[in-house]
């Protein structure tokens, strides 16, 4: 079975990973230049409207990692909690969008990868539900987290609800263990 997902028609898996590992090595760049400071300094200037567009980018593969180090540099100069919400709301609702533009794809997709899953390991642990949940929140294909939690069929509300909090945890979780 092809187990291409989301632009199968376009990149391979494997070819999306090694962009997403692009990705997040230049992330470090960004940071190392300095250029977080200098983006999360324009979008603190635009108050919660700069968290939002912050969130807005913390959807896709590509764009999370930059997002992320500019919504942990946010919360580092603005209120943690606040940003952080705010970030989620904007980013949750973006995937949410994003994901019924293509939901046929992505619905079928998931299947795929849900009974993969499930032919690979007898029983669907909790391990599996748990991991595809924080897969929302880290630069890792979607279509990935749907499977894990078997959402094979999207409902708008319990997706909407089940990205924000992944987001929401992890970029706390981040904060925690970052923060100086």
């Amino acid at each position: 079975m092809n187990q291409r997902m989301l632009f199968a028609k376009h990149f391979t898996f494997d070819l999306r990973v090694q962009f997403v590992i692009l990705f997040i090595l230049a992330s470090f760049i960004f940071v190392f230049a300095g250029l977080d400071k200098l983006v999360s300094a324009w979008l603190l200037g635009l108050g919660l409207f700069g968290a939002a567009i912050a969130g807005a980018f913390y959807t896709l593969g590509a764009t999370t990692p930059f997002s992320m180090v500019v919504i942990l540099e946010l919360m580092r100069m603005g209120d943690p909690q606040q940003v952080a919400f705010v970030a989620c709301l904007s980013a949750a609702l973006a995937d949410c969008l994003l994901f019924f533009a293509v939901r046929d794809t992505l619905e079928r997709n998931a299947k795929r990868l849900t009974d993969s899953i499930r032919e690979k390991i007898d029983r669907f642990s909790l391990a599996a539900p748990v991991a595809g949940f924080f897969v929302f929140g880290l630069p890792l294909p979607d279509e990935l987290g749907l499977a894990l939690l078997q959402f094979t069929k999207l409902d708008f509300v319990k997706l909407f609800i089940t990205i924000f909090a992944a987001k929401f945890i992890t970029l706390i979780m981040f904060w925690k263990a970052f923060a100086t």
